[in-house]
């Protein structure tokens, strides 16, 4: 074996590790997203389910607070009422928080998953780009130290 076959061995296999390690670094770059993009669905899903329950929490009180405050006076009547309105508007601001929290999260989820896939498209582009290149490097020595392409029987054709 040359030199020159050696070294054109060696190229080759540099060629197809460095093309492996790219799609290797981009397959964990997807697995990467794909776990922070089910962490932040897990997390707005418990966003929702937290909101609920701080919103029955202050329905609870709430309805225990005008229950205290029931009696025959007829004054307290339209206090009661605000008061009911205003528990109403913050149970709804409650909702509506841990709604705006879930969605947030549900957005951070599928741009996690979108820069999973194209970190695995871009090392699938970038492995085989890597391998063109080197091959034509390895072509290239191949057939420039022999005398290009006539020399090696494709000038014929």
């Amino acid at each position: 074996m040359t030199a020159a076959t050696t070294a054109t061995y060696i190229a080759v296999a540099g060629m197809a590790m460095s093309a492996v390690g790219t799609l290797k670094a981009g397959s964990d770059a997807k697995k990467t997203a794909d776990f922070n993009a089910t962490r932040n669905e897990q997390s707005a899903m418990a966003a929702r389910r937290a909101g609920t329950e701080r919103a029955k929490r202050e329905a609870r009180l709430g309805a225990k607070r005008q229950g205290a405050n029931r009696s025959a006076d007829p004054d307290k009547l339209d206090l009661l009422e605000d008061s009911a309105i205003e528990e109403e508007l913050s149970i709804m601001s409650i909702i509506h928080g841990a709604e705006m929290e879930a969605i947030g999260m549900t957005n951070s989820a599928a741009l996690d998953r979108r820069r999973g896939a194209n970190a695995q498209t871009s090392s699938v582009i970038s492995a085989g780009s890597g391998l063109l290149l080197g091959g034509a490097q390895v072509a290239g020595s191949i057939y420039g130290s022999t005398g290009g392409a006539a020399s090696a029987g494709m000038g014929d054709r």
